[in-house]
């Protein structure tokens, strides 16, 4: 089966789930127009690669501008609001145009200073422009993409998630990212289950994503629930992430009910004990920071 029908058969799945809204779904425009090719962006891409594209990931190409955007209202006071969804880029379209869409994250010069990254901020201008996005939300602009690394000579390209500024690297092809994304209904942060608990806990664990200026709190860098940030119930970015995988867990068994929850459940606690242990860490230094004052 190729990849447009399966993701046809998600946003039928998930059109025909009465628990949830779908704001935008384009699946028959894009059925009209899948076998369209552009024979000069293909040039592109596979001159910017310097490697030939196989023919059978031409399939990639036909769910350029896929989208469907869905969520989840509650009225439960300990369930959080729901969302899911895509606006899918082709393959060739995302190895042969140029990349600008971390700019707006990674340019701002407070993005480093308020969270100094000296790994990342030493790369980030060679490596970003590498980075291009073929999978990014469908609920408007969260921060969230899914990502190729375009390199000479380098094909099938790694995968990556960026989210609004920090990078992780993923240990799936795009026929694996893609298979995993609709396994997982296309939620809101679902590629953190998939990401080495170790890598946020290193990258996210001591991010703050609030920062002060003139008086008023702004936020940079991942931040889900961002009122929780804004009023000192989160401070780490980490906590968020954390929080979104236990709603996540929390409202599956509603509204997707045959969905096994076993790994997503392991990954949620490992991240927790990581993070309390942190939490544990950071506790000791204060207090043996406070015993030389």
């Amino acid at each position: 089966m190729k990849i447009l029908e399966k993701l046809e058969g998600l946003i039928i799945e998930i059109c025909n789930n009465g628990k949830i809204t779908i704001d935008k779904n384009n699946i028959e425009e894009v059925k009209k127009s899948a076998d369209f090719f552009s024979q000069r962006l293909l040039s592109r891409a596979e001159e910017r690669i310097n490697l030939k594209i196989p023919d059978e990931d031409f399939q990639y190409d036909s769910i350029g501008s896929l989208t469907l955007d869905w969520d989840a209202t509650t009225n439960e006071s300990d369930e959080e609001y729901l969302w899911g969804g895509f606006q899918l880029l082709s393959l060739i379209e995302s190895l042969g145009m140029h990349s600008h869409f971390w700019d707006n994250y990674n340019s701002d010069s407070r993005f480093w200073k308020n969270n100094p990254q000296p790994e990342a901020e030493a790369i980030w201008k060679d490596f970003l422009p590498k980075l291009n996005y073929f999978h990014k939300s469908g609920h408007g602009d969260d921060g969230t993409y899914g990502c190729i690394l375009r390199e000479e000579g380098v094909y099938p390209c790694p995968i990556y998630f960026f989210d609004s500024g920090i990078w992780f690297k993923m240990n799936m092809s795009l026929e694996e990212y893609y298979h995993t994304m609709i396994a997982c209904k296309a939620v809101y942060y679902w590629q953190y289950f998939y990401i080495d608990t170790q890598e946020i806990v290193k990258k996210l664990g001591n991010y703050k994503p609030v920062y002060i200026e003139y008086g008023a709190k702004y936020l940079q860098g991942p931040h889900p629930f961002s009122d929780k940030f804004k009023d000192g119930t989160f401070t780490y970015s980490a906590e968020g992430v954390l929080h979104q995988m236990k709603n996540i867990i929390k409202r599956f068994p509603k509204l997707f009910p045959d969905v096994d929850l076993t790994y997503f459940k392991e990954r949620c606690d490992a991240l927790e004990k990581a993070l309390n242990t942190l939490n544990l860490i950071q506790k000791a230094k204060a207090k043996f920071l406070r015993s030389f004052i």
